[in-house]
């Protein structure tokens, strides 16, 4: 089964249980609590920790955003090797040449269906992004205090 990209990084940063709990709690329009539970997880990390963790965020939701701006090219190189199999006439290499197309062309799709249309992991992912931010912030803004 195909998995979001971004649903991916939830659970690798949190685990698949909390991941599951997560999807629950907005299911009940509870976003609080997955924000309190993510922002109380966060704050015993250091700050290079959540450097580190802004910058997979950012990684993964560029990742998100190429599989949708690739989707385009996959679809007119798939359409270009059919066209070429079907004026090619060679039963033999059309077969095999196109069940290969055909299930690489699926696969692609689904990774297109799934990244574009995950909106419980889009919210997971905003929730995450709006603690990692205010923890930066906090942790500058304490910094900037000891200076003075």
């Amino acid at each position: 089964m195909v998995k979001s990209v971004l649903g991916k990084l939830i659970q690798r940063e949190f685990g698949k249980e909390r991941y599951v709990c997560y999807t629950d709690k907005l299911k009940r329009k509870q976003s609080m609590d997955v924000f309190c539970d993510i922002y109380e997880k966060l704050s015993h990390s250091s700050e290079e920790e959540l450097d580190l963790a802004l910058k997979g965020l950012l990684d993964t939701v560029q990742q998100s955003i190429g599989i949708s701006r690739n989707f385009i090219y996959i679809v007119a190189g798939f359409a270009v090797t059919v066209l070429t199999l079907v004026f090619l006439q060679l039963p033999a290499v059309f077969a095999i040449t196109a069940v290969t197309a055909g299930l690489i062309f699926l696969y692609k799709t689904c990774e297109f269906v799934k990244n574009r249309y995950c909106d419980r992991d889009i919210r997971i992912v905003l929730i995450y992004k709006i603690a990692l931010f205010h923890l930066l912030e906090e942790s500058c803004l304490q910094e900037e205090q000891h200076e003075l």
